[in-house]
């Protein structure tokens, strides 16, 4: 592997770790994790979902999904609903107070992404979604392949 890549791959992984090191940064000073905060946007997102749903929305083991909405429904922020058409499936939606507290999180973090997506023109938006969705899918075929 030429010497050359193999450091704009560090790079590129640096980067992506100092992303999500943002993220789990501001979590923590929401008072969640990182994990929490990803199921809690996903929620927030899509309301109504179920489990399984909401962790094939975050990337998340259905496990740890549960976890996190386990810890939501102890703090009153979630409610679990039958489906009717499924009573063996619930969906998600926020409490009252849920909801007001997800707003106040979610908002701040949405915010700070439309500030960031803003700075960038839209042929940059494009070249950096484009290239990223590229480098992605080479990446994860080259290891289903290996």
């Amino acid at each position: 592997m030429e010497a050359g890549i193999r450091a704009q791959i560090a790079q590129y992984c640096n980067l992506l770790h100092e992303w999500n090191a943002s993220y789990e940064e501001y979590a923590k000073s929401a008072g969640l994790s990182y994990t929490s905060l990803s199921v809690l946007s996903a929620i927030y997102s899509n309301p109504g979902r179920t489990q399984k749903e909401l962790a094939e929305d975050c990337f998340l083991p259905k496990q740890t999904v549960n976890a996190v909405i386990t810890s939501f429904l102890k703090n009153d922020w979630v409610r679990l609903e039958e489906m009717p058409e499924d009573r063996r499936n619930k969906t998600v939606n926020f409490t009252e107070i849920g909801m007001e507290n997800a707003a106040k999180i979610i908002d701040k973090v949405r915010e700070c992404e439309d500030k960031a997506m803003s700075g960038l023109t839209g042929e940059q938006r494009d070249a950096l979604l484009d290239l990223t969705r590229m480098y992605i899918r080479s990446c994860s075929s080259a290891m289903k392949n290996e």
